[in-house]
């Protein structure tokens, strides 16, 4: 007679039923698909987090409502974070202030012990005095975790913030939604607001060590949250052309319009590169559901690439 499910059983079968497993299987691709955000402001809560970002407990309604006030008036992204499990806290709240457009890559925070001064919190963002303010050393990074919002940035993202964090410690948070839960794990490394998505626990180390030598793991990219979309899949194609991922290769230096849903993007280089690119707003011509709790299938919008083709190459002696 045979007996019940093992819990490694029922764990695999919970994994292949998730959205972020059925995106796995149709190889769906990641290139632009990072949120569009240039400022952050991340605050610490340990407390419950509800389907939004927004605190349910241990926070007063009063303080989350200028919190998200704050947020808004900065046209900065709002992000609940907490230490993953085993890490040591503090009492109070940490609160960070990110920018990440280019040329302004900063992470600011501050330690908070009364809640009511978050009511009046002014993030610096470069136009306010950072009085109070300390320039955090190093990347910060954020590993989505929301499981109230879909249980697969929980399922998948756990185990690879726990594993960040034995590494760097401080410096990784559990966070909020980030975007895109079918990419789960989705790490954010900040303040460049770098998007990597479909990380796992046992990979996520070497590929915060290789990030920070200087190296992008191919295929995993979602993109940087401060350039747009067409740039975002304009550098995507240029790096799968040309095998070039480093960090700091194929900057933008142009994205104007080329028709109809369509974009030419120059990046700079040796030589540099010109891609058009197409928004195909049915992708690959199916419907999917885009999330564990979705009822309803809907069309994956993707980018095509038009043309590629280098420019500048030094002249031949």
């Amino acid at each position: 007679m045979s007996g019940a499910p093992s819990s490694s059983a029922v764990a695999s079968a919970v994994m292949t039923d998730l959205c972020s497993a059925a995106s796995r299987d149709r190889e769906e691709p990641l290139a632009a698909t990072a949120s569009r955000v240039e400022r952050w402001l991340l605050v610490e809560h340990r407390g419950a987090w509800g389907p939004e970002s927004v605190p349910t407990s241990r926070m007063s309604r009063t303080v989350a409502r200028a919190l998200a006030q704050t947020a808004a008036t900065a046209r900065a992204r709002m992000l609940l974070v907490r230490r993953p499990a085993g890490q040591p806290v503090t009492d109070g709240r940490w609160v960070l202030a990110v920018d990440s457009r280019p040329g302004s890559e900063v992470v600011l925070r501050r330690h908070v012990t009364d809640d009511l001064e978050l009511a009046s919190l002014v993030p610096p963002y470069g136009v306010a005095a950072a009085d109070g303010w300390e320039r955090a050393d190093g990347p910060v990074y954020l590993v989505c975790t929301h499981g109230r919002h879909d249980r697969c940035c929980a399922l998948r993202g756990r185990p690879v913030a726990r594993a960040l964090a034995a590494e760097h410690g401080e410096r990784v948070w559990e966070s909020t939604h980030v975007g895109g839960d079918r990419f789960a794990a989705n790490l954010v490394v900040l303040p460049e607001g770098l998007y990597v998505g479909r990380v796992d626990a046992d990979e996520a180390v070497a590929l915060v060590d290789a990030l920070a030598a200087g190296t992008l793991p191919a295929g995993q990219v979602r993109g940087r949250s401060s350039l747009p979309l067409p740039t975002q899949a304009g550098q995507q194609f240029a790096r799968e052309h040309t095998g070039r991922w480093g960090v700091g290769d194929l900057l933008p230096v142009v994205q104007e319009g080329a028709g109809p849903d369509a974009w030419r993007i120059v990046l700079s280089g040796g030589p540099g590169i010109e891609v058009v690119v197409r928004y195909d707003r049915h992708g690959d011509g199916g419907q999917h559901l885009l999330t564990c709790d979705a009822d309803e299938a809907k069309a994956v919008p993707l980018f095509r690439l038009v043309s590629l083709t280098p420019v500048g190459a030094p002249a031949a002696p």
